[in-house]
């Protein structure tokens, strides 16, 4: 068994990537990026298959973008199923004025070197 324990873009992994697009007002930005971080610690990142979530806000203020890595489908899934899930979804959505989710895999990586 392969142990997930940092976050590693790989092409033709089994994982797969989750990436969130938040718009948001420039005054909302910090608070959404700060409470994706808090709830992934306290409740996200000890669910199984969890693998990393990284958080990123843009230099205009206008977006976060959550890249979450999860072993399988199936895992993302449960996850999406467990209690709370959906209620978690619901603050980081109100933060925002849209949000684009979609599922991806990694079809290559390109590195210096």
């Amino acid at each position: 068994m392969k142990r997930h324990d940092v976050a590693k873009i790989e092409a033709g992994a089994d994982a797969i990537t989750l990436i969130n697009i938040y718009e948001v007002d420039p005054e909302r930005q910090a608070e959404l990026a700060r409470l994706l971080s808090e709830v992934t610690e306290a409740a996200i990142r000890n669910r199984p298959g969890f693998i990393s979530v990284s958080v990123h806000s843009s230099f205009d203020g206008k977006h976060v973008v959550n890249y979450a890595q999860w072993a399988s489908k199936a895992d993302f899934e449960n996850f999406m199923k467990a209690p709370g899930t959906q209620d978690q979804l619901k603050r980081f959505a109100a933060l925002a004025k849209s949000v684009s989710p979609a599922l991806y895999k990694v079809d290559a990586v390109h590195t210096v070197g």
